[in-house]
């Protein structure tokens, strides 16, 4: 069953915002292993465009027909997985405190790019400019440090840095996301989005049930002398957001859902071929692995899914 904010508040205490001043050095704040739980994917902490921005991102959104259209408002996640809605009233004081270090800055979504592979494609829009790709890593980085298990963004990029992106859509396969970059880089639809992160920009946002839409349970400003962020019962929804999800909408996101976990919706992906015999000389170097080396290959391949899932669901 889903918990409301309200029943969050009631099951876990909540802690005072102003009286946290700092991370794991204030005696208010939560300790690791009351923090460390299992992240979910229907709880995010994202930066989300003041209404005055949405309107060339999700023109472009429908014109391409993106299936997270219903599901996410125009959006960078920041923490995702994030923890799940009863455990916000001990991570809200954490991000809260975070947030009051970084002070408010303008930034300019002025590029596209893609990524992705033969199975997969995402076109998103992102800050060329250096400098904003640093406040961006820079605010990331602040949250990431007052919840260093939600370190999942930071990692999805295969590097050791955070690549902040907004998405725009979703595609079968890199080149599919490349034709559309191309196609709306020459049409007149696209233009820059300038927008200035400051006061509501960042929120907590949660997903209630498989077709539900991303609301907002609490916001989170930025800095000192920030007022102290509440959460919200019941969470807003983003007044750009639609109020149904249409019928092409859910049948994207359905098809999608079914390639990736087949027609009952789990398991294998659909239509996932075997991969080729392996050759003699093959079979004896596996037979002569290390547990080391196992060890390695098994994380690089859970690596590989988790960030193959984060593109998938952002």
């Amino acid at each position: 069953m889903w918990l409301s904010c309200t029943a969050a508040l009631q099951r876990c205490a909540p802690l005072s915002v102003q009286r946290c001043c700092g991370f794991s050095a204030c005696a208010d704040a939560p300790s690791e292993a009351q923090l460390k739980v299992p992240k979910v994917h229907h709880s995010t902490v994202a930066l989300v465009p003041p209404d005055g921005a949405w309107a060339t991102i999700q023109a472009a959104r429908r014109s391409l027909g993106d299936r997270g259209l219903y599901r996410w408002p125009p959006h960078i996640n920041l923490l995702y997985p994030f923890v799940p809605p009863d455990r916000y009233p001990d991570a809200l004081p954490r991000i809260s405190a975070a947030l009051r270090s970084i002070e408010p800055f303008e930034l300019s979504l002025d590029a596209l790019g893609c990524f992705g592979g033969r199975q997969r494609g995402v076109l998103y829009v992102y800050a060329s400019a250096p400098e904003s790709l640093a406040r961006l890593q820079q605010l990331q980085g602040a949250l990431e440090a007052a919840m260093p298990m939600c370190d999942d963004q930071r990692k999805a990029g295969g590097g050791s840095e955070f690549v902040p992106h907004l998405t725009i859509c979703h595609y079968s396969s890199r080149a599919e996301a490349e034709e559309a970059k191309a196609r709306l880089e020459a049409s007149d639809e696209w233009r820059p989005t300038t927008f200035r992160v400051a006061d509501a920009a960042v929120h907590v946002m949660l997903r209630q049930g498989d077709s539900g839409q991303f609301e907002r349970c609490a916001t989170v400003a930025l800095g000192r002398g920030a007022a102290e962020a509440q959460l919200l019962e019941p969470p807003a929804r983003f007044v750009g957001m639609p109020l149904e999800e249409e019928e092409w909408v859910r049948a994207a996101r359905m098809e999608a859902k079914k390639a990736r976990y087949g027609p009952r919706g789990g398991g294998r992906r659909g239509g996932r071929r075997r991969s080729p015999r392996r050759s003699p000389e093959e079979r004896e170097e596996v037979r002569n692995r290390s547990p080391e080396q196992i060890a390695e290959i098994r994380r690089q391949r859970a690596a590989k899914k988790e960030r193959a899932r984060l593109l998938s669901e952002a």
